[in-house]
């Protein structure tokens, strides 16, 4: 590699570059052309969104001043921006970071715009304008919908329930889309589709399954065990190998169009009705084409602590169901003719279990980690942070879970339930 490719990417000289006002004007046209109204454009502004943090975008408010057809008054709308990262970013890193945002705005683009046309309930903000290092939405907060409280960190049954009935109006719309332009999205989508984040080839999958088997061999219910001791070192491994077929499409069961990261800060919740209208999803810089159950078993492994989701689980089965049931009836679709009737769902819960349970590990790993301490990592030893993220983290979340004990506790929760479907499951 030449100091070309890993050398810095130079920041924008400002943040007014972002756009030129013809990019404004266009925008303009296409908001208003949803209003059925006309108008000029007089100004627009770019302003830090100060309260959005993310790894692989910037995120800005380009407001728009404006002025309608026969109206002598200025009005004024404000859109969110999501761009590319130009601060003095690594240029592998920028790469790799760059053909994520253009896989995510041109899904806008060509296609979750048109998944919104299928059902009368919102579940994401709608995309403007786009380009290959930047797109433009609703502002999601100006729809009536707010984020979490900070610091949240797990979900109550009330509270989960918004984000299945979002996944539910999803799914059932991704199956009407492919009925009315006669088209496989897995097909017709499959360079942007493809799976890229759990593969024996990336390093952050391997890195957090390695560090899994070493909680699972400190678990007090098998480390004392010596055929469990042997299983985990020797076994587990290939059993866990499963879950690269798990994440792709599927041969057995209906595939739809999947979120693929529908948790907590992902999810916008209604201002004023948040226990009754569904969630707006955003970052769909993981969606994938596979079964819906991937989706709940995502939303519920992630969300919610392990003892709360096995009490809950069957109530929040039949309320995802029941709600993808009523959602395809509105569209005209049978769910059983599609392959989604309950007994066609429970049997692909069964089947896709190990990926929820194994997922949620790994992440807990990485963004339940007691005090901040990615973050602190980040700032403060970076050396220390790429480390953990990418090469070895097994001695560092030992250490993390000797010292807090809350943490212990729910890792050990986490890891029982990968027991419960690895090593219990065969010694039975």
């Amino acid at each position: 590699m030449n100091k070309a490719d890993s050398g810095p990417v130079l920041a924008r000289a400002n943040r007014l570059d972002l756009f030129t006002t013809d990019e404004c004007e266009k925008i303009l046209k296409t908001v208003l052309q949803d209003e059925n109204k006309k108008g000029c454009l007089k100004e627009f502004k770019i302003v830090p969104a100060i309260e959005q943090v993310g790894y692989v975008g910037e995120y800005f408010h380009l407001i728009l001043n404006y002025q309608l057809e026969n109206e002598s008054g200025e009005r004024s709308k404000r859109l969110f921006v999501k761009s590319m990262v130009y601060h003095n970013a690594d240029r592998c890193k920028y790469d790799e970071n760059a053909l994520i945002l253009k896989k995510e705005a041109m899904l806008y683009e060509t296609l979750i715009n048109e998944l919104k046309v299928f059902s009368e309930h919102l579940w994401c903000a709608k995309c403007y304008f786009d380009r290959d290092d930047l797109f433009v939405m609703q502002n999601i907060e100006d729809l009536g919908y707010v984020s979490l409280p900070s610091g949240t960190r797990f979900l109550t049954e009330v509270q989960l329930r918004p984000i299945l009935k979002a996944l539910a109006t999803l799914h059932a719309s991704s199956v009407a889309f492919e009925r009315s332009h006669r088209v496989t999205i897995g097909v017709k989508f499959r360079e942007w589709l493809q799976e890229k984040s759990i593969d024996p080839d990336i390093s952050w999958w391997i890195i957090g399954v390695k560090a899994i088997l070493a909680v699972t061999a400190t678990h007090p219910l098998v480390c004392n065990d010596a055929a469990a001791q042997e299983y985990i070192e020797n076994e587990m491994t290939r059993c866990l190998d499963r879950v690269y077929y798990m994440v792709n499409s599927s041969a057995v069961h209906r595939n739809v169009f999947l979120h693929r990261d529908a948790w907590s800060s992902n999810v916008f919740y209604h201002k004023e009705r948040p226990q009754d209208v569904g969630c707006i999803l955003v970052d769909f810089q993981l969606c994938r084409y596979a079964p819906p159950a991937v989706d709940f078993l995502m939303a519920s492994y992630m969300n919610v602590e392990p003892k709360d989701r096995k009490e809950m689980e069957q109530r929040n089965i039949s309320y995802y169901h029941d709600n993808l049931v009523s959602e395809l009836k509105a569209m005209g679709i049978d769910a059983e003719a599609e392959q989604l009737s309950r007994s066609d769902f429970d049997q692909s819960l069964k089947d896709l279990a190990l990926f929820g349970a194994i997922y949620n590990c790994i992440s807990a790993t990485l963004i339940r980690l007691p005090d901040n301490h990615l973050k602190k990592l980040k700032d403060e030893q970076p050396a220390e942070f790429h480390h953990f993220c990418y090469v070895d983290r097994k001695e560092s979340l030992l250490r993390l879970m000797n010292q807090h004990d809350d943490f212990r506790c729910y890792m050990y929760d986490c890891v029982e339930d990968l027991l419960e479907l690895t090593y219990c499951k065969q010694a039975k």
